[in-house]
C-alpha cells in the first residue's frame, strides 16, 4: 500500500465514522431509551408505492406484483397502518391509508387485483410525495416505511431535460424531507434498466433496503425481507419442521413456503390433531395461494407443533406473546469495518425482566451469517452472571466484506424459545463499476464511480484514475462528474493485454471535512474476448434472396407501343426537372462572378489612386446591378409552383469559388504539452510515465494543478501572450482618412 492510500484509509475512516454517527445516532438514542424504560416497539406504518407503467408488461408479464402485495397485506398485524398507491403518469391511492383491520385486509386484497401495466410514464417523485403526504407532521407513535417498486427511471416527459430536472428535484428536495421526517424508503428495482443509482440514494439516504429483483419470481422473497425490516415481529425457531409453543403465546402465524411438488401443507398439534386447509377450525384462519400457506391460530395448544410439508428455508413462525424478546434496532446499511452494538432484553407484560433466577435459565446467542461467502460467527451473550439491568450486550465487528449479512438472536428458555432476525447490507463508501462498450467498432471501457450514502459532497469531490497499460506505461486522467452525481471516464485501450486502474477519491463531506479514499485496484482484459482481430472482422454480408424470374406474358403490339411511349415520357420528365432545378445554380454563379468582378474593379481603382468615393459608388452600382439581375431571374419561380426555399444550390455555387487565404506573416508558436488540471483539455490528456514511482508522485500531486507547468512552459506561454498583444490590424491601415484625402488633393506631377 502506498503512502497516500494509507493516509486515504485513515481519512476515510473519519467519513465512515461520521456516516455511522449520522445514520444511527437518532436510532440509538431512541432505542437506548426504549430498552432502559421497557417501552413497546412502535407499530408499523407501511406505504406501498407500485409502478404500473407499460414497461411492466415485459418485466412482470405474470403480474407477480399482485400476489407479492397480497402477501404483505396478509402479514400486516392489526393495529398497524398501511396504504397502497399505484403510479404511472398519474398517482392513484389504490387502497386507502388507514389502520389495518380485517375489513381493511379484505378490501386491500380485492383492490390489489387492479394492479396492472397501463401507465405512460414513471412519475417516481410525485408518487413518493403523495404517499408521504404527512411528512410535515409525522406521527411519533408509528415506525413509518415506504416500499417503492419500479422497473424504470424518472420519466415524466418526452423532454430529457425535464426528466433530469425532476431527478434533481427528487434528490435535492424530496429525499431530504423524507430523511428529516424519519421515513425509511425501501426500494425494489424490477429491471436492469431501472435507475439503481437513484434507488440506492433513496434507500441509503433513509437507511432502507435497496433490492434488485433479477426476475419477477424473486419479488415474493424480496417483499418478505423488506416486510421484516418495515414491521419486525417476534419469531420462534422453526427447526426440523417443528416449533415450540409455550403458555405465554396467545397466537402464532405460520408462513409456509412449500417446495415445488410438495404435498399440501398440514399442521400436526401436540395432541396429534391434524389441521388442513379444507376443514373448519375454531380460532383458526388458513389463507392459501399457489406460492404459500399462511396459517394463524389463536390460543394454540402448548407443546411441539409439526409442519407436514417440504419446507423452503424462508418459512417462519411469528408469535404474539406477553413474554417478548426485544432487540435494539439495528442499522440496515453499513460501510465496511463498521462495528454494531447488539443489545437484547426480555419483557413480560411490557416490563423489562431483571429477575436473576429467570435470566440464569436463558441461553442467548447471537449468530451472524455472510450470505455470499457462507461465513458464520457465533457470539454467546448469556455467559457469566446475568446483567443487573437485564440488557445483554456485545459488539459485532465482522462486517468487513461487502454483501448481505443476517443477524440472528436465538433464545432458549427451556420451556420456551424465541428468535429474532435482521438483514444488514455492507458496502464500500464508493461503488466502482467497469462496463464494456463498443463505439464506432472499437471496444472501450466505461469507468463509473458512485458514492454510497448522502454525506459526500459531489461538487467538492474529485476522482482521479491512474491507468497502467500492458507495456508498463501509465497515464493519469480525472473522472468527470455527471448530472446524476456519478464520476465517469471512458478508457480507450490500444495495446492487447491486461489494464490496471488505480483510483483515488479526495474531497469534502457535507460537514466540510476533507477525506481521501482508495477504492482498490480495478482491471480489465483487452480485447475482452481474447481475439485481437475481433474488431477488424467485417460484418457478415447477407446476400439477397434471388428474385424468381417472372413468367413470360404475351402482350399485343398496341399495348407494347403504349408502354414504350409511357416509359419514354417518364424518362424525359427527370431531364426536364434536372434542367429546371439547375437554373438557380447558374444564377448563383453569375451573381458570384459579378461580385468578384466588382471587388476586382474596386481593388484596381484603389491601387491606381482613383477617388475613394467613386470606387465605393461604382462598387455599389455593380452590386445593385447584380441584385437586379438576380431578382429578375427569380420571377419565373414566383409565377410557377409555390415558392420553396432552396438555399442549398446557392451555397453550392458560392462554395466553388476559391476562398481568399489570409496570411498574417507570422507563425503561431506551439505551446509545450503540459498538464493543467484547471483547463477543460485535461479530460483527454494523458501523461505517459515509464517509471511507476514517477506516476505515484504525479498522482499525489494532482491536487495542486498550478504547479504542473514548469518554468520553460510558463515562459513560452508568456512570450506567446506578448506577441498576440502586440499584434493589431491597425498596423496595416493608413494613419488617418484625412491623410489619405490630403494625398489625393495634391497635384499630379
Amino acid at each position: 500500500m502506498s503512502a497516500w492510500s494509507e493516509v486515504g484509509s485513515k481519512n476515510m475512516r473519519q467519513i465512515i465514522t461520521a456516516c455511522a454517527i449520522c445514520s444511527v445516532m437518532a436510532l440509538s438514542l431512541f432505542s437506548e431509551k426504549l430498552l432502559a424504560q421497557g417501552g413497546e416497539i412502535l407499530p408499523a406504518d407501511v406505504r406501498v408505492v407500485i409502478d404500473v407503467s407499460g414497461s411492466m408488461k415485459q418485466n412482470d408479464p405474470d403480474n407477480l406484483r399482485q400476489p407479492a402485495v397480497e402477501l404483505l397485506v396478509q402479514l400486516l398485524p392489526e393495529g398497524s397502518k398501511a396504504g397502497i398507491w399505484a403510479f404511472g403518469r398519474y398517482i392513484n391511492m389504490l387502497v386507502p391509508h388507514r389502520e389495518v383491520t380485517e375489513q381493511w385486509k379484505r378490501d386491500a386484497t380485492k383492490l390489489s387485483a387492479e394492479i396492472n401495466s397501463v401507465g405512460l410514464y414513471t412519475n417516481i417523485g410525485e408518487a413518493l410525495e403523495k404517499a408521504t403526504y404527512d411528512y410535515d407532521r409525522p406521527n411519533p407513535g408509528y415506525q413509518t416505511s415506504v416500499i417503492l417498486l419500479t422497473d424504470g427511471m424518472v420519466d415524466i416527459d418526452k423532454d430529457p431535460q425535464k426528466n433530469q430536472q425532476e431527478w434533481r428535484r427528487l434528490v435535492d428536495e424530496v429525499l431530504p424531507r423524507l430523511e428529516q421526517s424519519g421515513y425509511k424508503v425501501h426500494t425494489v428495482a424490477l429491471s436492469e434498466n431501472a435507475d439503481t443509482a437513484l434507488m440506492d440514494k433513496l434507500a441509503l439516504g433513509t437507511d432502507g433496503l435497496s433490492e434488485v429483483a433479477k426476475s419477477a419470481d424473486d419479488l415474493m422473497k424480496i417483499f418478505l425481507r423488506i416486510f421484516d425490516q418495515a414491521a419486525p415481529s417476534e419469531q420462534v425457531p422453526l427447526e426440523g419442521n417443528t416449533f415450540l409453543v409455550d403458555s405465554s403465546i396467545e397466537e402464532f402465524t405460520a408462513l409456509i413456503f412449500p417446495q415445488p411438488g410438495s404435498e399440501p401443507t398440514r399442521l400436526l398439534a401436540p395432541d396429534d390433531t391434524e389441521y388442513r386447509f379444507d376443514q373448519e377450525v375454531a380460532d383458526a384462519n388458513w389463507y392459501r395461494t399457489d406460492e404459500y400457506d399462511l396459517i394463524t391460530l389463536q390460543r394454540p395448544l402448548e407443546g411441539e407443533w409439526r409442519v407436514l410439508a417440504d419446507l423452503d428455508p424462508d418459512s417462519r413462525v411469528t408469535v404474539v406473546s406477553n413474554l417478548n424478546l426485544l432487540v435494539k434496532p439495528l442499522p440496515t446499511n453499513l460501510f465496511s469495518e463498521q462495528i454494531v452494538d447488539l443489545s437484547v432484553l426480555f419483557q413480560e407484560q411490557n416490563k423489562t425482566v431483571t429477575d436473576a433466577d429467570f435470566l440464569r435459565l436463558l441461553s442467548i446467542e447471537g449468530n451472524v451469517d455472510h450470505t455470499e461467502s457462507s461465513e458464520h460467527w457465533d457470539r454467546p451473550l448469556s455467559e457469566g452472571e446475568p446483567p443487573v439491568n437485564g440488557i445483554y450486550s456485545d459488539k459485532l465487528d465482522m462486517f468487513v466484506e461487502e454483501g448481505r449479512y443476517q443477524v440472528t438472536v436465538n433464545v432458549d428458555g427451556k420451556s420456551f424459545q424465541r428468535q429474532f432476525k435482521h438483514n444488514i447490507t455492507v458496502r464500500q463508501p464508493f461503488a466502482v463499476d467497469l462496463s464494456k462498450e463498443v463505439n464506432a467498432g472499437r471496444e472501450q471501457q466505461l469507468l463509473t464511480v458512485r458514492a454510497h450514502g448522502g454525506l459526500v459532497d459531489p461538487v467538492n469531490t474529485q476522482v482521479v484514475a491512474r491507468i497502467k497499460a500492458p507495456d508498463g506505461r501509465s497515464s493519469i486522467k480525472p473522472l468527470q462528474l455527471t448530472p446524476k452525481d456519478e464520476w465517469e471516464l471512458i478508457v480507450e485501450p490500444e495495446i492487447e493485454g491486461t489494464y490496471q486502474i488505480r483510483l483515488r477519491v479526495s474531497g469534502e463531506d457535507r460537514n466540510g471535512e476533507s477525506f481521501n479514499f482508495d477504492p482498490g485496484m480495478q482491471s480489465f482484459q483487452y480485447p475482452s474476448d481474447g481475439n485481437p482481430f475481433a474488431q477488424m472482422e467485417e460484418p457478415e454480408v447477407v446476400e439477397p434472396e434471388p428474385v424468381p424470374e417472372p413468367e413470360p406474358v404475351i402482350e399485343e403490339p398496341v399495348v407494347e407501343e403504349m408502354v414504350e411511349e409511357t416509359v419514354e415520357e417518364e424518362a424525359a420528365e427527370p431531364e426536364a426537372e434536372a434542367e429546371e432545378s439547375s437554373w438557380p445554380l447558374y444564377v448563383g454563379l453569375g451573381v458570384g462572378n459579378l461580385l468578384i468582378i466588382g471587388l476586382a474593379v474596386f481593388a484596381y481603382r484603389m491601387v491606381m489612386g482613383s477617388g475613394k468615393g467613386d470606387s465605393i459608388k461604382e462598387l455599389e452600382e455593380a452590386v445593385a446591378e447584380a441584385e437586379t439581375e438576380s431578382e429578375e431571374a427569380e420571377k419565373p419561380l414566383e409565377e410557377g409552383a409555390p415558392e420553396v426555399d432552396s438555399p442549398a444550390p446557392e451555397m453550392q455555387a458560392i462554395s466553388e469559388v476559391e476562398p481568399i487565404e489570409e496570411d498574417m506573416g507570422m507563425e503561431t508558436m506551439p505551446l509545450d504539452d503540459g498538464l493543467d488540471l484547471s483547463s477543460d483539455e485535461v479530460t483527454n490528456k494523458e501523461l505517459d510515465v515509464d517509471d511507476e514511482q514517477v506516476a505515484e508522485e504525479l498522482l499525489a500531486g494532482l491536487e495542486e494543478p498550478e504547479g504542473d507547468l514548469d518554468s520553460d512552459d510558463t515562459e513560452a506561454a508568456d512570450a506567446m501572450d506578448d506577441v498576440l498583444e502586440g499584434f493589431s490590424l491597425d498596423d496595416f491601415a493608413p494613419d488617418s482618412l484625412e491623410d489619405e484625402a490630403d494625398d489625393e488633393d495634391e497635384p499630379k506631377s
